[in-house]
This record gives structure tokens, C-alpha cells and sequence, in this order.
């Protein structure tokens, strides 16, 4: 997937560690207009794809930081850097829960993720945490998947149990929405919207790999199709 959400020159900077490892539904630097000497956070940085392309875009005077719960992404995004041949870049790769980062408050200039909340029960949570470590009239750059349409209660705990791939964790758009506007946040601006297609479903129902997850029933993928989205928008914290 990710050959149709990056460019070929941005797929020429990231080494190949971190593209096996990418599981996204967008490019979050792409449309973030992040500046050179930003502050840019990477919520669930994975194998470091969108930490890699952000450090490109904020230069030697910015600064990146990248988050993941797992110490096993973080290693890889820690060798995904090092091929990269970033030596004066400023990249930090931590593990830490999104909900509880332990950033110093207000000191972020943006926040981007990729696919990745959609996955974290307390979406409240996350959202809150960003806004703490944003600065005033900074903003998120996020790509995520939403519903278009609630969805039977009984198939979505169905989902949650066997998948653990981010179709479990979906959530109608407009209650994600809601919970970006109870954190704080204003201003926000939908870059794209794309409906998933059946393959695209089928690969992100086994996210982050076969080995890890188990093939979906065909039924259960006839039920949503049509029903899942990936977004990309902004948000703004007040200055």
C-alpha cells in the first residue's frame, strides 16, 4: 500500500527496514506543511517511515521525536535511522503510551500518526495527551481509519476479538470527530477521504502481518465493505 501514499523520491529516502514495517493508511507529512526547525511528534512511529520524512522536511534546526508502545518498533525504528544516514538530524525514539507520552507540555509544533490510533481503546486519551504537548496554535496531521456507518454490535466485538488489525478499533467518523473537538481542538480540515476496498480491507484486517493475525471470513468482510474509510485531516490547537 504504501507505494500509493508515498512519492518515488519520498520512497527513496527510507530504507527498506522501515517499509516492511509500514502499515499505514496515509502520509501524514505530506500534507502537514511542516516547517524547517519544527517540533514534530510521531504518535505510533512504527518502523520510523514518517519519522525519517519528517526529519527531511524540519532539517538540521527541527527536531523529531517518534513514540511506540512496543520496545520491538522502536529498535527497528532505531535501525531503520541509522540507514538512513541522518547523522545531524535531531531523532529521539521512545517507548511510551500514547496516552501518556511524559513530553514536557506545550512543546510540540505538530503531532502526526498513521493508522495507528484507530487501534487504541481510550481515543480520549490520546487526543488529550496530543493537545497537552502541542503548543498553542500548533496541530495534528493524522491519518486514520473510521466508519462511515455504525456497524452491528455483535460483529464489531467480533472484530475487536480475533482481529488485531485496525478494523477492530474503528470507530464512526463522526464520533472520532467528536472526541478531536472534546480534547481541544478546532479548525478541522479533511485532506482526503478514501473508501477501502475489499483488498484493502482483507490487508488491513491482518495488521501488522499474516504471521500475527488471522485470515478474516469472507462474510465478515462483505458486511463492512463500503462502510470503511481512511481520513487525513488537521486540527488546530488555539493559539
Amino acid at each position: 500500500m504504501e507505494q500509493h501514499l508515498y512519492s518515488p523520491e519520498e520512497l527513496s529516502l527510507v530504507p527498506e527496514v522501515a517499509l516492511n514495517l509500514s502499515r499505514g493508511c496515509g502520509n501524514p507529512t505530506g500534507f502537514a506543511n511542516l516547517l524547517p526547525g519544527a517540533l514534530v511528534v510521531d504518535f505510533g512511529c512504527g518502523g520510523g517511515i514518517d519519522v525519517i520524512l519528517a526529519a527531511h522536511k524540519v532539517g538540521l534546526e527541527g527536531r523529531v521525536i517518534g513514540i511506540d508502545f512496543s520496545p520491538q518498533m522502536i529498535e527497528r525504528a532505531k535501525q531503520a535511522v541509522d540507514q538512513a544516514n541522518l547523522p545531524d538530524r535531531n531523532i529521539e525514539l521512545l517507548v511510551a503510551e500514547m496516552g501518556s507520552t511524559q513530553l514536557p507540555e506545550n512543546c510540540a509544533d505538530v503531532v502526526i500518526s498513521n493508522c495507528v490510533i484507530n487501534l487504541i481503546p481510550d481515543k480520549d486519551a490520546v487526543y488529550q495527551e496530543a493537545f497537552r504537548i502541542l503548543k498553542p496554535g500548533g496541530g495534528l496531521a493524522i491519518s486514520d481509519i473510521v466508519l462511515t456507518e455504525q456497524l452491528d454490535p455483535s460483529l464489531q466485538e467480533h472484530f475487536r476479538s480475533i482481529w488485531s488489525g485496525c478494523l477492530g478499533g474503528a470507530i464512526p467518523e463522526n464520533d472520532y470527530f467528536q472526541t478531536v473537538m472534546n480534547a481541544g481542538f478546532s479548525g478541522i480540515q479533511v485532506a482526503a477521504r478514501h473508501q477501502l476496498s475489499q483488498a484493502e480491507l482483507t490487508a488491513m484486517a491482518r495488521c501488522p502481518g499474516e504471521e500475527f493475525t488471522p485470515a478474516p471470513d469472507p462474510n465478515d468482510l462483505a458486511a463492512v465493505e463500503g462502510k470503511v474509510t481512511s481520513i487525513k485531516f488537521r486540527a488546530f490547537k488555539p493559539a
